[in-house]
C-alpha cells in the first residue's frame, strides 16, 4: 500500500470528511436531547456527495473523490437504508414470527445494503483484489512494534494473531458481563442457538470488514499513509460503536482499538484472515452474552 500523495490538503479533508461521516453527530444529537431522526445521517450523506463532486474540478482534491462517495455510501447503507428496509411490512412480519436467532440475521442481513453501495464505488476504479485486501494474505508476516504496546520488535502474525485472541477473549467477556448483565442460568440458549450465532458471527465480520477497511483502505491508498489510514478508518469504527457493543465511550476506544488492530494486520498480511478470523471470534462472544442477555 505504497503512498503516491503526500499532499497535506487532501490529508486534512480525509480527516474531516470521517469525522463528518462518523456517528459523532447522531451522538452528539441523541445526547442533547433531541429524539432519534433519520435527519443527522440525511444531512451527513448530502454533504458528504456535495463534497465529492466539489473537489472534481480541482487536481489536489479529485483524488478523494471515490473516498467521499464510500463514506456516504456507508452512512446511506447503514443510518437510512438499513432502518427503512427494518421498517417495511414483510421485515416486520418476519420479525414478529421469528426466533432470536432469526431476528439476529434479518438484522445483520439488512446491514448488507451498506456492502453493496460501497461496491458500486469500486467500479471502473482500477482498485483490484490485492488493493482490497480480499485475500487469505502472509499469514506469518512479520506484525511491526507498536510504540506504546508490545510487541517492541517485529512477531510474525502466527504469534500475535493468537496473543490477541487471548486478550481480547479476556477484555471483552468482562465489558460485556458488566454492561449486558447476562443471566448465565438460561445458558442453554447459547447452545440452542448456537449455529445462528457462529453463521451470523462470520457474515456480520465479513461485511463489517468490507464495509469499515477493506474499501476504505483501499480508497486511502493514494492519500495518506498506511499507518494514516488504518487510524482514520479505527476512528470511524469505534464511534459507531456508541450505542452498539461495546457500547458507550469505553465501547468506542475498545472497538476503536480493535479496528485499527485489524487494520494494521491487512496492511501488514496484505490480506483480511486476521482481521476476519479475530473480528469473528469477538462477534461470536458479543451475540452469546446477548442471547443470554435476551433470555430475561
Amino acid at each position: 500500500m505504497a503512498l503516491r500523495n503526500s499532499d497535506p490538503l487532501p490529508r486534512a479533508v480525509a480527516w474531516g470528511a470521517v469525522i463528518v461521516s462518523s456517528a459523532l453527530p447522531t451522538i452528539i444529537w441523541h445526547e442533547s436531547g433531541h429524539a432519534r431522526s433519520f435527519w443527522p445521517a440525511l444531512i451527513q450523506c448530502a454533504l458528504l456527495i456535495i463534497a465529492a463532486i466539489a473537489v472534481l474540478p480541482f487536481p489536489r482534491l479529485r483524488v478523494l473523490t471515490r473516498f467521499l462517495f464510500a463514506l456516504a455510501a456507508l452512512r446511506l447503507g447503514w443510518y437510512l437504508v438499513a432502518p427503512w428496509l427494518e421498517a417495511t411490512d414483510f421485515v416486520r412480519s418476519s420479525l414478529q414470527s421469528a426466533n432470536w436467532g432469526e431476528r439476529l440475521l434479518i438484522d445483520r442481513t439488512v446491514a448488507l445494503a451498506g456492502a453493496l453501495l460501497m461496491s458500486l464505488t469500486l467500479l471502473g476504479s482500477g482498485i483490484s483484489r490485492s488493493d482490497l485486501f480480499l485475500r487469505w494474505g502472509d499469514l506469518a508476516a512479520p506484525a511491526h512494534p507498536i510504540p506504546f504496546l508490545w510487541p517492541r520488535k517485529p512477531i510474525p502474525w502466527t504469534v500475535f494473531g493468537p496473543v490477541l485472541l487471548v486478550v481480547f477473549g479476556i477484555a471483552l467477556p468482562l465489558f460485556l458481563y458488566f454492561t449486558v448483565h447476562p443471566d448465565f442460568r438460561a445458558g442453554a440458549r447459547i447452545l440452542h442457538f448456537a449455529p445462528w450465532i457462529l453463521g451470523i458471527a462470520a457474515l456480520n465480520a465479513a461485511n463489517e470488514e468490507f464495509q469499515f477497511r477493506n474499501v476504505l483502505l483501499a480508497h486511502l491508498r493514494n492519500i495518506v499513509t498506511p499507518g494514516e489510514a488504518a487510524l482514520l478508518t479505527a476512528v470511524l469504527f469505534g464511534l459507531g460503536h456508541y450505542y452498539g457493543q461495546p457500547s458507550g465511550p469505553i465501547g468506542v476506544l475498545m472497538a476503536g482499538f480493535a479496528g485499527w488492530i485489524w487494520a494494521k494486520s491487512m496492511i501488514e498480511t496484505r490480506g483480511s484472515a486476521w482481521a476476519f478470523l479475530i473480528h469473528m471470534v469477538q462477534d461470536i462472544v458479543i451475540f452469546s452474552f446477548l442471547a443470554v442477555g435476551a433470555a430475561k
